[in-house]
């Protein structure tokens, strides 16, 4: 009797500390700053791909990822999260909207086959969506509105790429030409290559969160995005700022 009682007190003693932490979910929304890279290159324009005497080979000059290497531009990304918070670690469902885009590169200026000048450029852009499970350890600091965290997670994200050629032909030089033939001569805009991919991804982060009060907080932060698309390496450095509400 004197063991069950003595069992009783010490299940009775540790039962708040082992209950101590309540599940609090929260949803969050957040701004991001992104700076995208990948291995892929631009397009390159081969014009010893070029038959002078068939115009329809013109086409065949571009080639998609073969040319030197492409700098996306900063651009911003927005994010939506809502996740679960048990003591220090969150459970994070988190879907973000990102794109990123090189402004026009030239890639050719002089005489294709001898006769005709032209000036070519091109340009490419990503639209990348990501729906990410992430998981995160806040480091609880006495006396402070701050939590330092870090995290990771994995998910899947959609890449629409497109790459895009601007061609300017002289048009004194093609007034030359018979009218059947300059008509297969591809000029203005043209699409190199237009795919849509879904691939798995990851990511690793750190940050801090202000907490204002036990329903809102501020998230500061920076993680580091990740996959392979058709063999390439692709990446962001990101910083977020965003706002979280907790239940």
């Amino acid at each position: 009797m004197k063991k069950t009682f003595a069992l009783f007190m010490a299940a009775a003693m540790f039962a708040p500390s082992a209950f101590a932490a309540e599940i609090t979910p929260y949803v969050g929304l957040g701004i991001v700053l992104d700076k995208a890279g990948t291995t892929a290159k631009r397009v390159k324009f081969d014009q010893n791909a070029i038959n002078p005497m068939d115009p329809e080979t013109f086409g065949n000059a571009f080639v998609a990822n073969a040319g030197s290497n492409m700098d996306f531009d900063m651009a911003f990304a927005g994010e939506i999260t809502a996740g679960i918070k048990y003591g220090n670690v969150r459970g994070e469902l988190e879907v973000a909207i990102r794109s990123a885009s090189e402004d026009d590169y030239e890639i050719f200026s002089g005489t294709i086959a001898s006769f005709l000048p032209a000036e070519i450029e091109t340009s490419t852009s990503v639209r990348h969506n990501s729906y990410m499970a992430n998981l995160y350890y806040d480091f609880a600091i006495s006396d402070s509105k701050w939590t330092p965290y870090i995290g990771a997670g994995v998910g899947f994200g959609t890449y629409k790429q497109k790459a895009t050629v601007d061609i300017d032909i002289d048009e004194a030089a093609l007034a030359g030409i018979p009218p059947a033939i300059s008509s297969m001569i591809p000029r203005g805009d043209m699409t190199v290559a237009d795919d849509t991919l879904t691939e798995f991804e990851w990511q690793v982060g750190l940050g801090a969160t202000y907490n204002f009060n036990e329903d809102w907080a501020l998230d500061i932060g920076y993680r580091f995005n990740s996959s392979t698309v058709e063999d390439e390496f692709v990446y962001a450095h990101e910083v977020k700022i965003g706002a979280r509400y907790l239940f």
